[in-house]
């Protein structure tokens, strides 16, 4: 009898693990190390090329919702292999961007194949199969997306040095078609939740209710804002301060590894740390990473930046991520996580946003002050989340 036990469990959790430390990698990570040679040898402005990684944020997060419901009808492993096979046709557009309109499209359907086969599908996968033990596996995803943060700006930095941007992204465009193979053969859907598991007599959308949900939604929002506009301007902001690129890559590579060895450490710590109070203390220590980043100098980028954005940015993912579960169940924090995806579309101005402030004042340096101000209050709102309730009572519960 084929029963669903931990070897398909570790298999799905696998394939969802290596798309999204793929998809992060390349999609979030190493962007804007291409675009910052796209723009170098196209001559477009700083705000153009923001405009390419807003192009891809605001598709990622009209996207994010499609997950849920393709699920319910394709099922979580076809739309996950979709999601790679449309990462691999943004990628193609990418490599034959000479013009803003072909950058934004190939931007875009990277940022929306990039919502089909990471976070929401994935959540919904990992605590199909997982259960009880979701929390544990939560950290080491979030590890392997944040491995992909370590990975993606230096192999992005070696290969466009090698065989140029276009060339860059047709390797990326192949590695998409392997990664559609690769998660064809080993994802399979859980089986069909019980009422038990998918929480059914809880309204699908009662976490917009509540002021914890508030506060994990802006939480999250900010942080990609903050994630977004960091591998954006970081490039520029900091060649500007005599860093070459190859520099400029491994202190972004380096916080990324911080970030992965963070997370799945603290995936086993969550069993004595509460997540409501990792939060706060994840948005504040973004803060200070940010501040440090302002600076351009070397001591307070590789010593602060690096361990505290690294760390932070990462954390508050997991948070939130692992609150969702703990105070709406599987069925309704799925939707939550969705719709979540879907409000960070206002993350994309952030790039934008920078582009405009280095072009008007000839530093990204005030962009990125405000951007960690604004993290200040969003730390305080998440002292203030309550405990979590119990979803179900009951022997069953």
């Amino acid at each position: 009898m084929a029963a669903a036990g931990p070897p398909r469990e570790v298999m799905v959790f696998a394939g969802c693990s290596i798309a999204l430390l793929f998809g992060q990698g390349v999609v979030f990570a190493a962007l804007g190390v291409a675009l910052h040679a796209m723009a170098r040898d196209m001559g477009w402005s700083a705000a153009a090329a923001g405009g390419g990684f807003t192009a891809m944020i605001v598709a990622a997060c009209l996207a994010a919702t499609l997950p849920v419901w393709l699920i319910a009808r394709i099922g979580g492993r076809w739309t996950m292999t979709g999601g790679a096979l449309v990462m691999a046709c943004g990628f193609l557009v990418a490599s034959e961007a000479s013009t803003l309109p072909l950058l934004t499209l190939g931007t875009a359907l990277s940022g929306a194949g990039f919502s089909l086969l990471a976070n929401t599908p994935a959540f919904a996968m990992i605590t199909g199969w997982s259960g009880d033990r979701a929390g544990r596996w939560f950290g080491l995803y979030l590890m392997a997306g944040a491995a992909g943060t370590a990975a993606g700006p230096i192999a992005a930095q070696s290969l466009i040095a090698g065989i140029g941007w276009p060339g860059y992204w047709r390797t990326m465009a192949l590695c998409a078609l392997l990664l559609a193979g690769l998660l064809a053969g080993l994802l399979r859907d859980p089986p069909r939740p019980s009422a038990r598991g998918m929480d059914g007599a809880r309204p699908l959308m009662a976490p917009l209710a509540s002021f914890a949900y508030a506060v994990m939604a802006g939480a999250m929002v900010l942080t990609q804002a903050a994630i977004l506009t960091v591998f954006s301007a970081a490039p520029a902001h900091l060649g500007g301060h005599g860093w070459n690129g190859s520099q400029v890559a491994a202190a972004l590579g380096l916080q990324g590894l911080v970030g992965a060895l963070g997370t799945g450490l603290s995936g086993f710590v969550l069993r004595r740390v509460p997540a409501r109070t990792m939060l706060p203390a994840a948005l504040l220590a973004e803060a200070a990473g940010i501040a440090a980043l302002a600076s351009g100098g070397p001591l307070t980028v590789n010593a602060l930046f690096v361990p505290a954005f690294g760390l932070g940015s990462c954390l508050v993912t997991l948070a939130v991520t692992v609150l969702l579960v703990d105070h709406f169940g599987q069925r309704a924090g799925t939707a939550g996580l969705a719709l979540i995806w879907t409000l960070a579309g206002a993350a994309s101005a952030g790039p934008w946003l920078a582009g405009l402030t280095a072009d008007a004042a000839g530093s990204y340096a005030p962009a990125l002050l405000g951007l960690a101000a604004l993290l200040l209050p969003a730390a305080l709102g998440a002292m203030l989340i309550p405990a979590p309730h119990p979803i179900l009572s009951g022997p069953d519960a």
